[in-house]
């Protein structure tokens, strides 16, 4: 039997090793050969929220572009984690790239 949402967003939240912090860039996924455009909600060092939520299934691997404010774009590989009503979370894949947090 699933957890309840809030149940389950509670206990998401608790297992979360790094701080997330709210952030709104634009971010280009390759993904099959497509590129798709998504906004960040939130990140992390090793992961982020984007929305919206796409027909990407969990266990997707993709490429990830952030276009940062100072208009430096920082790629990394990640795959998705989750895919929930709101957006996709994803897990970034080996190293996070040097000014991806900074």
């Amino acid at each position: 039997m699933k957890a309840p949402p809030a149940v389950t967003d509670q206990h998401q939240r608790t297992r979360r090793m790094n701080r997330r912090a709210s952030v709104s860039w634009t971010v280009f996924a390759r993904v099959r050969g497509q590129r798709l455009r998504f906004h960040t909600v939130d990140m992390s060092a090793r992961g982020a929220k984007l929305r919206p939520r796409g027909d990407l299934q969990a266990g997707t691997s993709l490429t990830l572009q952030f276009v940062k404010p100072n208009g430096r774009p920082v790629r990394v590989s990640a795959m998705v984690w989750r895919v929930d009503a709101d957006g996709l979370g994803v897990f970034f894949l080996g190293t996070t790239p040097d000014g991806l947090m900074g």
